[in-house]
């Protein structure tokens, strides 16, 4: 019963000062008028985000994913069953929204000696370059590919596993413009970003230098398609920079960066001004 009596004393104490604080303080005017109370509104306004997004959102409008988007992704990443019913929930008749049609003269499937089922691959239905003659025109073996994200932005084994990934899903996998590291060859087909930045294809001055490109080509077969990016796409208009402290030296050495300074991504590319001097 001690115990008990001292805790109440105890946080009538504490509530005492923390009522004597309020109503001194000018600050907030909210503490002032409502003493004590007034704190579960900067409590309640904390603590906000998490009550609409599990309790006051629905699952369809929140951004940039819902949260039926991301229980579908949490559901993929541990191998549960992400599959859901059609109810009203979806709003399949709406603009944008995906829809596979059925053919009526699939593919058919491929099976092995043992009738297991072989991979099936969607490939692209244009073989790029064809139409200019390249050396080595490409036909991705899939229509949905792994986009740009650069290792540095991810790190080594996010980098390694979408390129594993990549392999097993007979896809291609976006560099980014931060140049080839390691991590993106472990197999898979790889499209080679080059940014304003020139990284893994640049001269000491930070300018494209041709001899470097040819020299990374030579060295990575994986790569079967070159990507120029025009901008930086979260920021168009605007540069990027990776401060100092950030450059490790295997980041110094796939970017061709030094180590001493801030890399600034530039906001144009240095080398072409418009289209005609881009072709």
């Amino acid at each position: 019963m001690e115990i008990f009596n001292l805790i109440i004393v105890i946080t009538g104490g504490f509530l005492l000062l923390v009522f004597i604080h309020d109503i001194v303080q000018k600050k907030h005017g909210i503490l002032r008028n409502f003493p004590v109370v007034g704190h579960l509104r900067y409590l309640l306004e904390k603590i906000g985000p998490e009550l609409r997004q599990y309790w006051v959102a629905n699952d369809k409008e929140e951004m940039p994913f819902t949260r039926a988007e991301r229980s579908w992704v949490y559901a993929t990443s541990k191998k549960q069953n992400s599959n859901f019913g059609f109810g009203s929930s979806e709003l399949m008749y709406d603009a944008g929204y995906p829809v596979l049609k059925h053919s009526a003269f699939p593919t058919r499937d491929k099976y092995d000696t043992e009738g297991k089922l072989l991979t099936s691959t969607m490939p692209c239905a244009k073989l790029i370059g064809a139409s200019h003659n390249r050396k080595n025109p490409y036909r991705p073996q899939s229509i949905v590919n792994i986009s740009a994200m650069s290792f540095g932005s991810l790190g080594k084994n996010a980098v390694a596993a979408l390129n594993l990934g990549a392999k097993e899903a007979h896809c291609y996998q976006n560099t980014g413009e931060g140049g080839i590291s390691p991590y993106h060859k472990l197999g898979s087909d790889l499209v080679w970003q080059i940014g304003t930045g020139y990284f893994g294809a640049r001269d000491a001055e930070g300018k494209f230098s041709l001899e470097v490109f040819k020299q990374a080509i030579e060295n990575n077969p994986t790569v079967k398609m070159i990507e120029i990016k025009l901008s930086q796409g979260a920021k168009p208009g605007k540069g990027g920079i990776l401060p100092k402290d950030k450059i490790t030296e295997e980041i110094s050495k796939i970017r061709g960066i030094p180590r001493d300074r801030d890399c600034i991504s530039p906001n144009s590319h240095s080398e072409f001004t418009n289209v005609s001097e881009l072709v």
